[in-house]
Parts: structure tokens; C-alpha cells; sequence
């Protein structure tokens, strides 16, 4: 009888676990493109130029269990993507970058960490760029509002850690190998696919 009892209790904490949930589940959320863009700039001795980005995919989730509600990131591009106004410039940009052999970039997201600053967050993850993967951390700014989800920040890339020369305008004047990344993003809980 006594063993009975014992039993009774053992398997008491397994049920307990068993019938509570562990995890919110995540939200798959919409980007706004028509609100959202994501820009970079170039610096040289002429000031240097700035550019866009025309079309790309972003696969974003909301999860309240975690530091800034989001539990997914990844963003997705082609590099032919990156428009500054001037075509030939653009080529040159290409070519230089390889664009045939290394055509699509990768960011992941992988750890948001608090600040001191509400909103504020350290964001690190990994890009994939020219064949090349690498650590990325860089300050992030995200805004809910309910299901609503807005983020802003920059990023700063030096070409040279993924196996680039740094540029050169015509032939002689050098471009600064860091190029700066700038996004505004505006994204809402995806509506539920209908079956």
C-alpha cells in the first residue's frame, strides 16, 4: 500500500509538466515595405554616396518570452539589389564584389541583450557576405505597440574582414572600407492562414 502511494507522488510532477505549456509560441510577423527601408552609405574624399535597398525578404517572428519581443530574424538580399542611382557605378560594384560568384547576403539574428536605455538593445548575430561568414553586434532600437513592431539602427561593415579590397575613385582616391548600414522597420502580427 505504502509503495502505491510513493508511485502516486513520483509521477504527480511529470503530469504537472506535462498539462503546462513551456513556450509562448512565436508570431510570425508582416514587414510593411511601402514604411520600411534599408539604406547604406560610402564615404570618400568627395563625401562618398548612399544607396538602397530594393527588394529583399525578411522573416521576422514576435515572441513576448524574450528580450525585445523578437524571436526570429533573418534578413535575405541579393547584392544586384543595392541600387545608388548610378548604373555604372553600381556595376563597378559588382564586379568588384563578385557579385556572380557570391550573389546573396545573410544576416541571422541570433541574441538581443538588454541596455540601461528602455528599448535599447545590444543585437548580435551572424552575416554572410562574399562567401564569408562573420560575428556582427551593433545597436538596436524596437518599439511595440501590441502586435505592432518598429526597429531602427546601424550596422557598420569593413569590407576587409570578408576578404574585400577597399575601393578606389578613380584609380587613385580611396574609399573607406567601412560601409554603414541604416534600417527602419515596420512589421504587424501576420494575419493566420485560413485553411
Amino acid at each position: 500500500m505504502h509503495q502505491r502511494r510513493s508511485m502516486k507522488w513520483i509521477w504527480l510532477p511529470v503530469l504537472l509538466l506535462a498539462s503546462t505549456p513551456a513556450f509562448a509560441a512565436e508570431i510570425p510577423l508582416t514587414v510593411d515595405f511601402e514604411r520600411s527601408r534599408i539604406e547604406y552609405h560610402v564615404t570618400d574624399v568627395s563625401g562618398g554616396f548612399s544607396g538602397k535597398l530594393v527588394a529583399y525578404t525578411l522573416d521576422l517572428s514576435l515572441d513576448p518570452a524574450t528580450p525585445g519581443g523578437l524571436g526570429r530574424a533573418e534578413l535575405r538580399f541579393r547584392f544586384t539589389d543595392l541600387r545608388s542611382g548610378v548604373n555604372k557605378r553600381d556595376q563597378a560594384m559588382r564586379d568588384w564584389q563578385n557579385t556572380e560568384q557570391f550573389p546573396e547576403c545573410v544576416f541571422t539574428l541570433t541574441a538581443l541583450e538588454p541596455t540601461q536605455q528602455a528599448d535599447r538593445f545590444t543585437a548580435r548575430g551572424q552575416i554572410i557576405f562574399h562567401g564569408h561568414s562573420r560575428d556582427l553586434i551593433f545597436p538596436v532600437t524596437i518599439h511595440r505597440d501590441g502586435t505592432q513592431v518598429y526597429t531602427e539602427g546601424e550596422a557598420r561593415l569593413d569590407v576587409r574582414d570578408f576578404g574585400l579590397k577597399p575601393q578606389r575613385r578613380y584609380l587613385f582616391f580611396p574609399i573607406d572600407p567601412v560601409v554603414i548600414l541604416r534600417w527602419k522597420i515596420h512589421a504587424d502580427a501576420a494575419s493566420p492562414a485560413r485553411s
